[in-house]
């Protein structure tokens, strides 16, 4: 009976944690959606080396945004040197959300980034998602016309990047309290506050690895039409 009592509490509490975050994001609603099904959807990007990324014939399911991995671009400050950031968009409060896999060679560091608040190449925000953390790895950092500066604790661990195998990232951002959270196949991996994040653009890319991406979603309460370029 016990046992039942508590199976029962943590259904509940599993509830209300969903219920709240419903909640948080009801007025929320998709300004952006991509399968990358045909060839043109990289006109919707501004890539940091364009012959780096093509549509592949293999996503999750049908065709998928392929990375080849680091290409002739060299990050500001030692950022990401792998960038596609998504043109028409300028956003404050948002959740994105994609599948990722990883496609390459199995390195030391696998990582996975997404950029928000971009204004130019020496002033944007990133989350790396990665195998490995260190001082340098796995956190969510800033890019201020300086080096990459963490904005959360150095973590105990990385996260488990099964090669060939799809992962879904959530990013979720929220000016009313200065947060950022990352989710990893819907556990929280990182997370921090700064009131130092501002709206800007956002896109994704990595440090080094080759990927996928597929079924990239972006909701928001509210957005700025604002096309640009960076690169």
């Amino acid at each position: 009976m016990r046992i039942t009592h508590f199976l029962l509490l943590i259904v509940f509490s599993i509830s209300l944690i969903s219920n709240a975050q419903s909640d948080a994001f009801k007025d929320y609603k998709v300004v952006y959606s991509q399968s990358f099904s045909k060839e043109k959807s990289t006109n919707d990007f501004d890539f940091s080396d364009v012959s780096k990324w093509l549509i592949s014939k293999n996503g999750k399911p049908g065709k998928s945004l392929k990375c080849l991995g680091s290409g002739s671009y060299k990050g500001a400050h030692d950022g990401p040197s792998v960038v596609a950031v998504l043109k028409d968009f300028e956003l404050s409060d948002f959740v994105v959300e994609m599948d990722v896999v990883q496609n390459g060679k199995d390195f030391s560091l696998l990582d996975f980034c997404i950029f928000f608040g971009i204004k130019d190449t020496e002033n944007y925000c990133y989350a790396q998602v990665a195998s490995k953390a260190d001082k340098k790895s796995h956190n969510i950092f800033m890019v201020k016309g300086d080096k990459p500066k963490r904005a959360g604790d150095i973590n105990a661990k990385g996260v488990i990047w099964q090669m060939k195998e799809w992962q879904h990232i959530r990013l979720e951002r929220t000016s009313s309290d200065n947060s950022v959270k990352v989710y990893f196949n819907d556990k929280l991996v990182l997370q921090c506050k700064d009131e130092a994040f501002d709206a800007g653009h956002i896109g994704f890319g990595s440090s080094n690895s080759a990927i996928k991406i597929d079924n990239l979603k972006v909701s928001a309460p509210a957005f700025e039409q604002n096309t640009k370029t960076f690169f």
